[in-house]
């Protein structure tokens, strides 16, 4: 996870083998997700690997689990 100077964090796939990523988005982190309240996005995948879960508050409720349809994602939609 990278966060840019838009305060989005960036999720993307790693590929081990060829070192090549895919992104899966970038959400917005609010300001006051900072220090020791901030909150990384901890991404895990399902066991057949077509999604992915994040933990996020960039739909503006707070820390909500979000779930990424990783072909959709990796295909930029």
């Amino acid at each position: 996870m990278i966060q840019d100077e838009d305060r989005k964090q960036q999720v993307y796939l790693y590929h081990v083998a060829s070192g090549k990523t895919a992104p899966l988005g970038r959400f917005y982190l609010p300001p006051k997700y900072e220090g020791e309240w901030r909150c990384d996005t901890h991404p895990r995948s399902s066991p057949d690997g077509r999604s992915a879960v994040i933990d996020s508050p960039h739909g503006g409720n707070g820390r909500q689990m979000h779930l990424i349809d990783v072909a959709q994602g990796a295909n930029g939609s």
